[in-house]
């Protein structure tokens, strides 16, 4: 059986209250076909109507038999890519509508949904949706069970002019409280792998400055000015400047090494921003690379 295209009763019955999972999220209706409902050994091909961060709308082929409350396997293709989504049908329609509510394995994969999902609002962002997905794939760290295609692999990096690194300024939208500043240039501090940062605890909203003396992509270690009170899993959110890109990103307090160094592991954070932190982290692993190789 070949789709047709949607009729305007069809949508009409989508978006109606009665047939919808009520969804928190905004629904991005995509019409992609190539989908599919894995369920027990059994294959259900479908179009994917639309979705959003909680869920989704496919209309199969044939009648979808096992009805609602049944858990499946739905494969979504996106962007280009194929992502597979656990979850639970809510509602079917006797248009072959099925609704589908996603079972999050963790926020992480949530929060990567999300960030995929903007390339479908945001046409201007989907070069960096896919920057991002790859750099993920290769560090390892998508929670997400995504095919991502081969063409994309070999996306080469935009590569920045001198002149134009020189000339951006690091300038946040909104002025917030700089980071404290160690006396030093930006060149001296990053030769010692110390960054002035800021440290603010959301309890109470008490801040303490500082600099970051470690930094991968799970988080960081922050060495304080003052003495840390605070115990661990405290919520924070850490402020730095690198290589002039700002970071605010939340975290929480894993380990208090000796009441003036922690260690603080970040909280979920978007496609993009995780994108930047990468690149920054791979950029600043070729600076000691090269500095460890030059003459002394």
């Amino acid at each position: 059986m070949a789709f047709t295209g949607t009729s305007e009763g069809e949508q009409a019955r989508t978006r109606d209250e009665r047939y919808r999972d009520r969804r928190a999220y905004e629904r991005f209706e995509i019409n992609a076909a190539g989908g599919c409902i894995n369920y027990q050994g059994s294959k259900f091909p479908c179009l994917i109507v639309d979705v959003s961060l909680s869920g989704c709308c496919v209309r199969t082929e044939s009648k979808f038999l096992p009805g609602n409350l049944a858990n499946v396997e739905v494969v979504l293709p996106i962007l280009g890519m194929v992502l597979r989504m656990v979850g639970t049908t809510q509602w079917l329609t006797r248009q072959n509508l099925v609704g589908i509510r996603f079972l999050h394995a963790s926020a992480r994969s949530k929060n990567q949904l999300a960030g995929l999902l903007t390339g479908l609002v945001d046409e201007s962002a989907t070069e960096e949706v896919k920057a991002a997905v790859v750099a993920a794939a290769r560090s390892g760290t998508t929670a997400l069970d995504v095919e991502i295609p081969e063409a994309w692999l070999h996306i080469p990096k935009p590569v920045r002019r001198e002149a134009e690194k020189q000339s951006e300024l690091p300038a946040p939208a909104k002025p917030r409280e700089k980071p404290v500043q160690s006396g030093e240039d930006e060149k001296q501090t990053q030769a010692e792998g110390e960054w002035p940062a800021l440290l603010r605890l959301l309890k109470n909203n008490s801040r303490q400055n500082g600099a970051i003396v470690g930094l991968n992509l799970e988080g960081c270690t922050f060495r304080t000015a003052e003495l840390f009170t605070s115990g661990i899993h405290a919520r924070v959110e850490i402020d730095f400047q690198m290589r002039g890109l700002p970071f605010l990103l939340a975290g929480v307090i894993e380990d208090v090494q000796d009441r003036g160094t922690v260690d603080i592991r970040f909280l979920e954070m978007s496609y993009r921003k995780r994108a930047e932190l990468s690149e920054l982290i791979e950029e600043l692993n070729e600076a000691s690379k090269k500095q460890a190789q030059a003459p002394l």
